[in-house]
């Protein structure tokens, strides 16, 4: 089994992630550190799916972050041609 190298462009981010992807975006030390946050609800657990790895939302992550830093959840825009009128 080849294993992929984490290649992220700056500020882009996948909508869903694996344990891997997740603890890089939350700026986790570790999977393992990750996943024992994961454990203790500081982040949500993630989606299973038969015949799937484990996912997270990026947008569920980042409300988790926000809580922790006493933020406002706000819903994150994906497409902003709703914004230009």
């Amino acid at each position: 089994m080849t294993r992929r190298g984490l290649a992220i462009t700056m500020g882009v981010w996948p909508l869903e992630m694996r344990a891997e992807m997740a603890a890089a975006y939350c700026d986790e030390p570790s999977v393992e550190a990750f996943k024992a946050k994961v454990a203790k609800g500081v982040y949500p657990q993630p989606i299973r799916s038969k015949g799937s790895l484990p996912k997270w939302h990026r947008q569920k992550l980042s409300a988790a972050i926000a809580r922790r830093h006493g933020l406002p959840d706000q819903p994150e825009i994906e497409d902003a041609t709703a914004l230009i009128g």
